[in-house]
């Protein structure tokens, strides 16, 4: 574990990705940078479509949501070894799978042989090709993970301890802390862990941030906004393929443009009343006018001595005011101004 050169993977389901497991990448790589290693790249491993997990998209959607969400993080790739397996894989196979995968690369780089190194940064290959072949450019690989993964290794059941203890002892954890939680604690109460305790980096997030797919899920599926949450490019994938629940949802988008338009707080008043504002002389007068009247009764309503106030002067007539119609359709109003009250 002397190891400088480290590649961060992480595993989980990705349902949908968001923003937050693309942060969780770029912290850890800023704290791993000041303690003195050197972040190769990143790998992103979606777990199995035989993982028993509500609502679990198929890994052929989640992959592609991955790959659009990774266009943001050029430095950190996909790997769909695991979702192409005939079955779940444990996170220690997964884990032991890349290390041998990522060795056995550069040993073919450095011997001048012709490989596929799709899941290696184009930078980290080059620096690989310009080293001293007597160097040494082996990798380490480090699962990525956030407290809630490192407090789930006490739930009964769901860990193996033998895969609990390869895993730190083999590998090592870069553990991204949330707020409210206390990896520290879960280290110390923890006989494995402590024993390990060298292997295990936490990363503190002094910016809280807590976005979660479930919550994400919950908003997509309710036709409620999820931006800033996830890139657009994901959401706009989730949305042409009808992802938990936006299916049922696309029918609600025009009615969504009329409430921008059409907003509440804009409606007519219960009274069914509109003030319509005419010219009198060099002034203006508002006259309320039911809208379920017929317009000849609105006019012998209107011209039944209605308070008009004179603006300009602050001073208020009672007036008889009379409402013609010409031909061409151009309203005009005669006031012949009475008592002053």
């Amino acid at each position: 574990m002397d190891n400088k050169h480290i590649v961060l993977l992480a595993t989980g389901s990705f349902n949908p990705p968001t923003n937050m497991h693309l942060r969780m990448f770029e912290i850890a790589r800023d704290h791993l940078n000041h303690l003195g290693f050197t972040v190769c790249g990143g790998l992103i491993s979606p777990t199995h479509d035989l993982y028993k997990k509500k609502d679990l998209a198929p890994s052929i959607h989640r992959c592609a949501m991955i790959k659009q969400a990774l266009v943001a993080l050029p430095w950190v790739k996909i790997s769909d070894w695991e979702v192409k397996q005939s079955c779940w894989t444990t996170t220690r196979n997964v884990l032991q799978y890349h290390q041998n995968f990522h060795d056995i690369i550069i040993s073919s780089i450095r011997n001048g042989d012709e490989v596929d190194t799709s899941l290696f940064p184009v930078q980290f290959v080059k620096n690989i090709n310009a080293k001293d072949l007597n160097q040494n450019m082996a990798i380490n690989i480090r699962l990525l993970c956030g407290a809630d993964l490192l407090e789930s290794f006490a739930i009964p059941g769901l860990w193996k301890d033998d895969d609990i203890e390869a895993i730190v002892r083999d590998f090592g954890l870069v553990v991204v802390s949330r707020s409210g939680s206390n990896p520290h604690k879960f280290i110390y109460e923890s006989d494995i862990l402590t024993k390990y305790m060298a292997n295990i980096i936490v990363v503190t997030e002094w910016i809280s941030n807590e976005i979660s797919s479930t919550k994400v899920r919950r908003a997509l599926s309710r036709n409620e906004s999820v931006k800033f949450l996830i890139s657009d490019l994901v959401e706009s994938y989730i949305k042409e393929h009808g992802l938990f629940g936006t299916l049922n949802n696309k029918s609600n988008d025009n009615d969504r443009s009329d409430l921008n338009t059409s907003s509440v707080f804009l409606s007519p008043s219960p009274s069914s009343k509109t003030f319509k504002t005419y010219q009198i002389d060099d002034k203006k007068i508002n006259i309320d006018e039911p809208d379920n009247l017929q317009c000849t009764t609105k006019r012998e309503n209107n011209c039944i001595k209605p308070k008009v106030r004179n603006i300009a002067e602050n001073k208020e007539y009672s007036s008889r005011v009379a409402i013609q119609v010409s031909e061409n359709g151009i309203i005009e109003v005669i006031s012949d101004k009475e008592t002053m009250l």
